[in-house]
């Protein structure tokens, strides 16, 4: 009977110990910065949320806060919202991420938000997405890009920007999903090659990655360059898996 019950114990510490792991922990305390880096006066804290960008001006370049640890695989779960005048504003959450010496950008898969061109969606998807409107402005939301590696073996474009869009929501399903204006649920799960983001409870992405890219890294808010706009962040939560 000794010999069942330490046995039953070490299951017991064995399982707590596994729980406890997958437990969700606050990546922000909602009053400081600590466990980013990076900030240098573009994002700033106001009611518990982080604030990238102004409604005062202009971004003359993207800004992007990161956290001071590396992930590789885990579920992230946090709340944005964008305000800004005509719905061009944009902003995303790289993952998996690393700083490019004397560079704005991050290396990166990244959770888009926002909007973008049209054309763009074109140029980067490699013809896979194609508009029925170029002119107009295309929501984001949802959206999983990869950007700025050094090896630019699946970039479409890279001599314009290496980045590529590489699964892309349907637009009606994004504008019946999003929140204008208001609060979004954002979910990243990464976990070895498969990447999915949900958008308010509806999947958005599902992406196998099969292509030699890093699979550990920093997780990055972004503030886009652009007209005046803010993105506002909070409830941020990763479980790792």
């Amino acid at each position: 009977m000794t010999n069942f019950i330490c046995k039953l114990f070490l299951l017991l510490i064995i399982t707590s110990c596994t729980y406890q792991e997958h437990q969700k922990k606050s990546l922000f305390n909602g009053e400081t910065f600590e466990g980013w880096e990076g900030n240098n006066g573009v994002f700033r804290i106001e009611n518990g949320a982080i604030i990238g960008g102004s409604l005062d001006k202009p971004l003359k370049k993207t800004h992007y806060l990161n956290t001071a640890k590396k992930y590789a695989n885990f579920k992230l779960n946090l709340k944005v919202k964008i305000i800004d005048q005509d719905s061009s504003a944009n902003a995303g959450i790289s993952f998996r991420a690393s700083r490019i010496p004397n560079s704005p950008h991050v290396a990166a898969y990244q959770a888009d938000l926002g909007y973008g061109r049209a054309k763009g969606m074109f140029n980067f998807s490699g013809e896979k997405v194609k508009p029925k409107n170029m002119n107009q402005r295309y929501p984001l939301w949802g959206t999983l890009v990869d950007e700025c590696r050094e090896d630019h073996f699946r970039y479409p474009k890279p001599k314009l920007f290496p980045i590529i869009f590489l699964d892309v929501p349907e637009r009606e399903l994004v504008e019946n999903t999003i929140n204008y204006g208001g609060w979004n649920d954002i979910e990243v799960m990464a976990n070895g090659g498969e990447i999915r983001i949900r958008l308010n409870g509806v999947e958005t992405a599902n992406f196998i990655e099969t292509a030699d890219v890093a699979k550990e890294g920093y997780i990055c808010l972004q503030a886009h360059h652009g007209a005046p706009f803010e993105v506002h962040y909070k409830d941020i939560l990763i479980t790792e898996l």
